[in-house]
């Protein structure tokens, strides 16, 4: 406690978040939104540690490729290398995402300060999920096997028994006031070829996506489309493809990296999207617009079991010839067996997929922030 002016003042609570860079993007893009949530909108004092800042330097304005060894600050988070946490003094929240394993020499930091009346509420944020076994590890205790501390895992969700995603305040208000003139704008400033398109189409998505399957879908149908096209290897080789085939009716635009606050603009400026990872996969859903998850292949197509487990929560917004056609070409697009009959039907239900999106969205927003959680559980591990 500090007293200024007769005033009691709680001081900042300071927090460490470890982030493991494996999915490019996703695991960057998702600590560094936990970062700023926990900083501007809890007061939180953040400390990232970091093993790839050269990826987190792509979707920030002020994090260099190369960090100095007393690190550096962005939009008031300090971003640090990952092997300088090795002799770091743990803060009152100490953050470990997706389990990647804090240092020993951090571990055991952690004991010494609890040992010492310095009490570290201990997190280990996990990926998102929408099996239902998540819901019953929510909020559990884990004790070290060799230490006298123990962390607590939490699990992002799509029901109350999770942790909910990370919404910002008032965003779906944003989204609703962007305007056909705020959508024009955009697509001039990020360089589209055709700013007024009829129907643009966001891709972002893994190279080993069925890139040539999607670029005859879209030579297949008829209809215009202009394929906005973030950076990255996936979006070259669509672009290669649909080059081949030089369709009349698509356009191809390229666009560049924008920092991480931009992006939602992006998603919407456009009528549909595909997207990859975890960051862009919860930005979709919070767009409000149909999308195609390209979620990250693993072996045994345990990430099949994973997407029709989200399929089944999300389905429920829609009517039943759209969560079948949606499932169809989900399920299509991850199994490399995407037709242009199946891209067809998904165009031709775009509006009445909307508004099962929008209203997904709006039961994400009632569940609470993925933010507030983390600091809700932290509060509880320092009392």
């Amino acid at each position: 406690m500090i007293e200024a002016a007769g005033k009691t003042i709680e001081p900042r609570v300071t927090c460490d978040i470890f982030c493991h860079v494996i999915d490019n993007f996703g695991d960057a893009g998702v600590c560094w939104r936990l970062a700023g949530g926990l900083s501007e909108e809890e007061g939180f004092r953040v400390t990232l540690y970091i093993d790839d800042a050269v990826t987190l330097s792509k979707i920030t304005s002020g994090v260099p490729a190369e960090l100095p060894p007393s690190g550096a600050e962005s939009l008031g988070i300090l971003v640090r290398r990952w092997e300088d946490s090795e002799t770091a003094v743990p803060s009152d929240v100490v953050i470990e995402t997706f389990g990647c394993r804090l240092p020993d020499s951090f571990e055991e930091a952690i004991a010494r300060e609890t040992l010492h009346g310095h009490k570290v509420a201990w997190l280990n944020l996990e990926y998102l999920s929408a099996e239902d076994w998540v819901e019953e590890c929510h909020g559990l205790p884990s004790p070290h096997p060799r230490l006298p501390v123990t962390k607590t895992f939490l699990f992002p969700g799509f029901t109350r028994r999770t942790g909910g995603v990370m919404i910002e305040n008032g965003l779906l208000d944003a989204r609703d006031r962007f305007s056909v003139s705020d959508r024009r704008a955009l697509l001039e400033a990020l360089g589209a070829r055709e700013p007024d398109a009829p129907f643009n189409l966001f891709f972002f998505s893994y190279p080993t996506a069925p890139i040539a399957q999607l670029a005859e879908a879209l030579a297949s149908d008829p209809r215009p489309v202009q394929v906005i096209a973030a950076p990255g290897r996936a979006g070259e080789m669509l672009g290669e493809a649909l080059g081949r085939l030089n369709p009349p009716q698509v356009t191809f635009s390229p666009v560049p990296a924008v920092p991480q606050e931009s992006f939602d603009r992006v998603l919407w400026a456009c009528d549909a999207l595909i997207i990859r990872g975890e960051d862009s996969f919860v930005r979709a859903q919070l767009a409000g617009k149909p999308f195609l998850w390209t979620i990250y292949p693993q072996e045994e197509d345990t990430h099949i079991v994973k997407l029709n487990a989200f399929l089944d929560r999300m389905a429920v917004e829609y009517g039943e010839d759209a969560a079948r056609v949606w499932r169809e070409t989900s399920l299509g697009w991850n199994q490399a067996s995407l037709t242009p009959g199946l891209w067809s039907r998904f165009r031709d239900l775009t509006p009445e997929l909307t508004r099962g999106s929008l209203l997904w969205s709006r039961h994400l927003a009632s569940l609470g922030s993925l933010t507030r959680a983390v600091a809700t559980a932290a509060k509880k591990g320092l009392k």
